[in-house]
């Protein structure tokens, strides 16, 4: 007859169906996505404070710390990813970016009529 007004989060997940670690992981998810696009996105990154945003991304994947909660390492074990398959997986794609911006860093010393068709096909 008579119910509090407020429910304890135990209850609040019991009424929707879904165990309270949900809201948990869906955080360290975010974490973990929030890494990887700061690593990607950032990876060719000019700018000092961009710059500072991949290097940290970078360490913080790279670091098979497992002492604080929220490292890399302790993250993907509580969502399940392997670890080093996904530090694998971002260093390749990191190695293919450096490839793909050095060859298009990479400019003749002398003026060459180059067929543009030929050229987009290079790149």
């Amino acid at each position: 007859m008579f119910e509090p007004d407020t429910l304890l989060p135990e209850q609040f997940f019991t009424l929707l169906g879904r165990k309270p670690i949900q809201g948990e992981k869906r955080l360290l998810l975010a974490m973990l996505e929030d890494a990887v696009h700061c690593f990607q996105t950032y990876v060719l990154a000019k700018k000092p404070h961009e710059r500072r945003l991949f290097q940290e991304a970078e360490e913080w994947i790279d670091s098979t710390d497992t002492h604080w909660f929220f490292s890399f390492e302790n993250i993907c074990d509580i969502l399940n990813i392997h670890p080093g398959r996904l530090r694998n997986a971002l260093q390749k794609w990191k190695s293919e970016q450096l490839v793909v911006a050095v060859a298009v860093d990479v400019r003749p010393l002398v003026s060459v009529d180059v067929d543009e068709k030929i050229l987009a096909q290079a790149v």
